[in-house]
């Protein structure tokens, strides 16, 4: 399709997270960037990496992700290295947005794109034995939160919100098994059943996993967790529930790139919350490589 290359920012819309869909709704928030002094074109996805695509057509402009982690990730697969991320967070955990401190309500986040600073920030790489590559923003999960993302269904987050993911996360726990995971840095061999390779400090909302930074140091953070049922240990699952972060509890390293694998065994991966193939993959950082509106 072609775009509107005179404008200076465009709207890429999931119909699938809250009202994004509706062609009126995101005129609203159109109407606000407009007000500002922006050109804004607007543009609905149609099916799986539409978003991605439309990013790519994009060029070096103003490009605003509206809907929930899934579409923000969509977009960033598509972003150029010129363009600007921008984020309407209309989906159930934002945590992309929840860790460039944007407001969650829509309108109050079109002020912040209007008036916020321009910043850069990292972002992930995974890639797969193939050698396909995808970009992630937030966070790599091996193993149990990726079967609890397959898991989860989209009438589950319509009316649970974030307690999908929390009641089907015990479902997941008692009903499968967990193979181990090799998990290596350098000549370093970690084995784990569970592990979270973290670009930020908050994972599924607002629990946080890391120490705080992350997004812009250079690095990513592994945590492993060694037995899955340790995440139900009354001390652990405490401080889940406080909003600690994960790695004081776990063991955890910092890397500029990290690989897994689980021999014999097939392993899920996700990435922003999205479902994206199975081990083994290796995961690196790409510093200061996406420029952002917080």
């Amino acid at each position: 399709m072609r775009m509107d290359t005179s404008t200076d920012a465009v709207i890429i819309g999931n119909p699938n997270s809250g009202r994004a869909g509706d062609e009126g709704y995101l005129e609203r928030f159109a109407k606000i960037l407009r007000s500002g002094g922006l050109a804004v074109e607007v543009l609905n996805t149609e099916y799986p990496d539409h978003a991605t695509e439309l990013a790519s057509l994009a060029g070096d402009r103003l490009v605003v992700a509206a809907g929930g982690d899934g579409t923000v990730n969509e977009v960033l697969n598509g972003l150029s290295r010129g363009a600007t991320l921008g984020i309407l967070p209309l989906g159930t955990a934002n945590v992309l947005a929840r860790e460039l401190g944007l407001p969650l309500d829509a309108e109050a986040a079109c002020q912040r794109i209007l008036n916020g600073e321009r910043s850069k920030v990292d972002f992930g790489v995974a890639t797969n034995e193939e050698g396909d590559e995808r970009r992630f923003a937030c966070m790599a999960g091996i193993g149990f939160d990726a079967k609890v993302v397959d898991a989860v269904t989209p009438r589950q987050k319509r009316y649970l919100r974030g307690l999908a993911f929390q009641v089907t996360a015990f479902r997941v726990l008692f009903g499968n098994k967990f193979p181990p995971l090799e998990i290596i840095r350098g000549d370093e061999v970690h084995v784990a059943r569970f592990a979270i390779v973290a670009n930020g400090h908050y994972y599924g909302g607002d629990y946080r996993v890391s120490r705080p930074g992350l997004l812009t140091s250079g690095e990513l953070e592994t945590i492993l967790v060694e037995r899955v049922s340790v995440l139900l240990r009354p001390d652990v699952f405490a401080g889940i529930m406080a909003r600690r972060p994960l790695n004081r509890s776990m063991k955890s390293f910092t890397s500029t790139e990290v690989h897994a694998r689980a021999p014999g065994a097939e392993v899920p991966v996700q990435l922003d919350g999205e479902l994206w193939g199975t081990l083994p993959m290796s995961f690196r950082i790409e510093p200061g490589a996406l420029n952002v509106v917080r």
